[in-house]
């Protein structure tokens, strides 16, 4: 799964806000969203959660004009895949247009 959003931040604040993209969302699902974790290298945010009780690992990289996540699903999420980019999509989108 690859999801690609443009933003008009500096690096610094763009990460920022990437960062609360799988917070925003585990308080939103919290029924189904779990065991959220995430940590900062450079300009990547790695992240793992489940939900639904499937395992998701991924990063997102924060690059100047855009926001890249990048993830691998399950094969049992995979019939889920464009709900859960369009889920994910929605929230970044309104995220970072919050920020600016």
């Amino acid at each position: 799964m690859k999801i690609e959003l443009e933003h008009n931040l500096d690096q610094e604040k763009g990460l920022i806000c990437a960062e609360k993209i799988f917070k925003n969302l585990s308080e939103q699902y919290k029924d189904e969203f779990s065991d959220l974790e995430q940590n900062i290298e450079g300009n990547t945010i790695n992240f793992a959660f489940k939900i639904r009780g499937m395992h998701i690992k991924g990063d997102i990289k924060v690059e100047k004009n855009s926001v890249i996540i990048h993830s691998k699903l399950p094969f049992a999420a995979k019939m889920f895949q464009g709900l859960i980019e369009s889920k994910i999509k929605e929230n970044a989108d309104k995220l970072m247009a919050a920020c600016q």
